[in-house]
């Protein structure tokens, strides 16, 4: 965090059509500890020198000095030419959103990975930057850098490059890491369902709702496990993943609630948080959660931004359509959208009053990938008695029958139940 918490702010934002909506970023700034003294919105095409055009920044420079404002928060992405000018112009600190949400990101990052993401996020947003600042003859003052007066910008851009190349392997390393763990737990006959979505839409909620107990196997080791999932009504409170246990028809499933999405963010920004985005894009199911107390306008913008992230996800799509309880009159017309946003109707839910759940796993015991019915028969010795306990725990048994041999009919993913065939071959099975 850079230490704007505490901070007040003026939010500007401009765009070319109208409504300019500002609840968002003034949901982003309240996220961040920023509090939101004065407004200033402006339809236009963007100015050259400064984003706002000049009757704008007269207006955001005298709300700075009559509120005593810290920073200007700009619901825009600005170049370093323009934020410069911006600042110079204003009197006080200025904030796109990309950097803000990078403090939000900063401060909720708990996890070793996230960690390493926020800091490569964070090198590629100040990488123009800095050398910009190098250019116009001023200290680049970058924690880990010598300033930027002491070295050519040629230098300081190498050793930007150079610590986020370093970045990149260090987090390919804990992919090939997750990916050995997303295997392992498979092998054991698990599927893997992630909830996806905006932030808000109550994603940690309809974890907690749908989860059998409270964390995965304490051997497991992983940095995804919590004491509980956070349902508070706050951006980016799942930052860092969550996984828990649940029980799906006669599935067992690991739930995990992956960082909440946000709107109109740059590309270098998003693939910073690859790795934490993988937990969706690489489940056999993701349940993609939408606030049904949004505006029409806002759920086919979220849904939309949400789509072009999972655009590569290997799993099944299923639409839910959450806090239905709170959503007024225009509940179908909702669902109508969302159905043809993703062409699937989705399910409607309310977490919070446990509506819709049995629906939703109903839906979800559709959506996960077929298993594997094999017929097995193995000695009724202690060896075959402890094999058809690793069966229950990695699948489903039925009909179990025992003699002399213990014979049984097992349903578990392809992969687990091709192992439990070697399994009983090795034992003596017919």
């Amino acid at each position: 965090m850079t230490g704007r918490r505490g901070s007040t702010a003026v939010v500007a934002k401009r765009q070319t059509d109208t409504p300019i909506e500002t609840d968002e970023i003034r949901g982003l700034c309240e996220a961040a500890g920023v509090e939101v003294v004065g407004e200033r919105t402006q339809a236009r095409p963007r100015d050259p020198t400064y984003d706002l055009g000049d009757g704008a920044v007269a207006d955001v420079a005298e709300l700075v000095e009559r509120r005593d404002a810290d920073l200007v928060v700009v619901d825009d992405h600005l170049d370093p030419g323009r934020a410069y000018n911006l600042e110079a112009a204003v009197g006080a600190e200025v904030v796109d959103r990309a950097r803000l949400v990078l403090d939000i990101f900063g401060e909720r990052a708990e996890t070793r990975r996230a960690r390493l993401e926020v800091e490569l996020a964070e090198l590629r947003y100040e990488l123009p930057r800095a050398q910009a600042r190098v250019e116009r003859g001023e200290s680049q003052g970058r924690q880990g850098f010598r300033s930027g007066g002491e070295r050519p910008a040629a230098q300081l851009k190498a050793d930007y490059r150079q610590r986020i190349k370093d970045l990149e392997a260090e987090l390919d390393g804990l992919d090939d890491a997750d990916d050995g763990l997303r295997a392992a737990r498979r092998e054991s006959g698990f599927d893997l369902v992630a909830l996806a979505g905006y932030t808000n839409a109550g994603k940690s909620t309809l974890l907690r709702r749908l989860a059998d107990d409270l964390a995965v196997d304490e051997n497991e080791g992983h940095g995804d496990r919590t004491e509980t999932a956070a349902s508070r009504d706050r951006l980016f409170e799942t930052l860092n993943t969550t996984t828990r246990r649940a029980t799906v028809g006669e599935r067992r499933v690991l739930l995990t609630d992956t960082v909440g999405f946000v709107s109109d963010l740059p590309d270098w920004l998003v693939s910073s948080f690859r790795t934490t985005l993988a937990a969706a894009r690489e489940a056999d199911a993701v349940l993609l959660v939408v606030d049904a107390t949004d505006s029409e306008d806002e759920i086919r913008e979220k849904v939309e931004t949400s789509l072009d992230e999972l655009a590569d996800a290997e799993g099944t799509l299923v639409p839910v359509l959450n806090k239905q309880d709170a959503a007024g009159d225009d509940l179908d017309a909702k669902r109508r959208l969302l159905a043809d946003r993703t062409e699937d109707s989705p399910v409607v839910t309310s977490a919070t009053e446990n509506d819709g759940l049995d629906d939703l796993r109903d839906r979800l015991t559709e959506a996960l990938p077929d298993r594997e019915r094999v017929s097995l028969s193995v000695p009724n010795t202690d060896d075959g008695n402890g094999f058809l306990s690793w069966c229950h725990d990695h699948g489903t048994v039925h009909d179990p029958s025992y003699g002399e041999r213990i014979a049984f009919d097992f349903e578990a993913r392809p992969e687990v139940a091709a192992k439990a065939e070697g399994r009983a071959d090795q034992l003596g099975g017919d």
